[in-house]
């Protein structure tokens, strides 16, 4: 499906524009109910943010406010995640995790020479870190799995041009089902800023002969340790944690996340889309 700019789209679009405004007519159309509908952006001139949305009839008339609020929504809705799943998903699911595979092998490899000097709370730290250091890894497969359904739907619809509310469920369900993975990653890895702490000082101090094989694997893991008890990357974790909670609670699982973020996008489009549309 092409997005035309015929004479009465282009009249449309100067009618509702403002001065000092740059019209962007989408080069992707919506199907809803049967309906084709095109959607434009206002710029302010020198501002990187939109001023105001049209919805248009694929033949230029202007629907009313009550059937273009579902349409802008679809749009903006599926833009949105879309640009946030190519974009910063395609980014995050490609952090390296190598750190935490080392990790882990250091400790399953200490483990039989250290094990008897440890007190309870030391053990169960280490397999706590261990199973810590299994999901950072294990994820990056279920990411990847996600990544590719995403994008086959992606370029489905970018294909025939036209979003639809199915694109639009796709994308978000993509993108709530990574950005939980990512944040059980992040919220385990402050949870346990207590055990790796104990980790560290268990090893650095640790005076029982070993040989040099065991002795380069406490080097490299307090290492590791060190480097992940720095200030700078605890900071970061906590704010991320709290970034992603939206609610400001944290989430037991991934339909609680998804209502959270819904009730958030809820007020968003309220106030930053619907409040904008110029469609009388």
């Amino acid at each position: 499906m092409i997005v035309r700019e015929t004479a009465q789209v282009r009249e449309q679009i100067q009618t509702y524009k403002r001065f000092l405004e740059k019209p962007d007519l989408f080069n992707h159309a919506a199907l809803l109910d049967d309906q084709t509908y095109y959607n434009v952006q206002y710029w302010r001139w020198g501002k990187n943010e939109a001023v105001g949305y049209l919805i248009l009839r694929s033949d230029g008339s202007v629907p009313p406010r009550s059937e273009a609020i579902s349409v802008v929504h679809l749009f903006m809705s599926h833009n949105n995640a879309a640009v946030n799943f190519t974009q910063k998903f395609a980014v995050d699911k490609e952090k390296p995790v190598w750190m935490y595979q080392q990790k882990r092998d250091h400790l399953w490899a200490l483990l039989p020479a250290c094990e008897a000097q440890m007190d309870t709370q030391i053990r169960q730290d280490a397999a706590a870190v261990i199973e810590m250091c299994e999901e950072m890894v294990g994820s990056v497969d279920k990411l990847q799995a996600i990544f590719d359904r995403g994008m086959r739907h992606h370029n489905q619809m970018l294909s025939r041009n036209y979003v639809t509310p199915e694109d639009e469920k796709h994308m978000r369900d993509a993108l709530i089902e990574s950005d939980y993975i990512l944040y059980r990653r992040l919220k385990k890895q402050v949870e346990l800023q207590g055990a790796v702490d104990r980790l560290y000082h268990f090893f650095h101090s640790y005076q029982h002969d070993l040989p040099r094989e065991q002795r380069e694997a406490v080097k490299k893991l307090t290492a590791l340790l060190r480097d992940y008890k720095r200030d700078e990357i605890r900071r970061i974790l906590i704010q991320s944690v709290r970034d992603m909670e939206v609610s400001g609670s944290p989430y037991r699982n991934v339909d609680e996340m998804r209502q959270a973020i819904g009730e958030k996008n809820k007020e968003i489009f309220q106030n930053q889309v619907f409040s904008i549309l110029r469609n009388p």
